[in-house]
């Protein structure tokens, strides 16, 4: 057992070294999250952001099991920062250039996050509802037919490939299955076909309906989640619990905001609490929102302004309630 733990600690401290020099590389601006401090109660281990890539939120793991809890996490944090959740795991059966839909995040090695940022002519396939997707060039698919001479019609025919499916490969590209992928390339080359990229898992996880998964039986975060909708003048909708992280909720309207909400947080003693909205200062530097603390006790809300005077004024804003 002990030999276990010591060898999955190495296998996690290589997975971050390896996740964070691509990081690096790729210029994002990231922070390694560490709360809660246990690994295993932890839901969100990097968030990262770039101008050119966009935002990703990140859970290392040397497993290939997603926790339905942890996915919560990322989805809900992803869609209230615009973000892709990913899960970068080396578990044997998360194989080299494929990325996995799982519980509505995206499991891949990190060969593949690296082959993903490389900028190599590497296919990467998205594998979900049993079969392997990638993607169809729409421009190079209606230049090779031009110069092929083909009309949608002719190429329906050729391919047994309906006229109306084509048209929308032409127009819009799109995801296609590995057979698809191999009747096109056998007609109009292997061109035809481009690999799954970051910015299609963006498009893919922002267009599909996630309804925020959460049970409402606790009475006490109905109230605390309609206090909330009150403070900050927000349609519940745009409140995203958060539970295995250091934010409590992330609040996304016309501004982001990440907040602890110390009514909620009572288990944490002062010193673990000031820890959660230092961990939380962290997503504020790279998604650029403002960290506010809910708090209905005036002594802790003195406490925790003089334990983060040293961060400067406008970071963190305390609310009393």
């Amino acid at each position: 057992m002990m030999e276990s733990r010591t060898g999955s600690k190495e296998v996690l401290k290589k997975l971050y070294e390896g996740v964070n020099n691509v990081l690096e590389r790729v210029s994002f601006r990231y922070e390694v999250i560490n709360f809660p401090v246990k690994y295993r109660e932890r839901s969100i281990d990097i968030v990262a952001s770039s101008d050119e890539h966009g935002t990703l939120i990140i859970r290392v793991k040397d497993l290939m099991h997603v926790n339905k809890n942890e996915a919560q996490d990322l989805i809900k944090s992803s869609m209230a920062l615009n973000a892709v959740p990913l899960i970068i795991s080396e578990a044997p059966d998360v194989y080299e250039n494929i990325v996995i839909e799982r519980e509505g995040v995206y499991l891949l090695s990190l060969k593949t996050f690296q082959n993903m940022y490389s900028g190599r002519d590497e296919l990467i396939a998205l594998y979900k509802r049993g079969e392997l997707f990638v993607k169809v060039d729409s421009e190079v698919f209606s230049r090779k037919r031009t110069e092929l001479r083909h009309t949608l019609t002719s190429l329906s025919s050729l391919l047994n490939i309906s006229r109306k499916t084509l048209e929308t490969y032409e127009k819009r590209g799109g995801n296609i299955t590995i057979e698809t992928a191999e009747k096109l390339a056998s007609v109009l080359g292997d061109e035809v076909i481009r690999p799954i990229s970051a910015k299609d898992l963006r498009e893919e996880f922002a267009s599909k309906s996630i309804k925020e998964a959460q049970g409402f039986a606790d009475e006490n975060l109905i109230r605390v989640k309609t206090n909330l909708k009150e403070l900050f003048d927000v349609d519940e909708s745009k409140i995203y619990e958060i539970r295995r992280s250091a934010p409590d909720y992330i609040i996304k309207d016309r501004e982001t905001f990440i907040t602890v909400d110390t009514t909620r947080s009572r288990r944490y003693g002062m010193r673990e609490m000031i820890v959660k909205i230092g961990e939380c200062l962290k997503f504020s530097r790279v998604t650029d929102a403002d960290v506010r603390v809910v708090t209905d006790d005036p002594e802790k809300a003195k406490m925790i302004r003089d334990s983060l005077s040293t961060v400067g004024e406008g970071k963190v804003k305390i609310i009393k309630v």
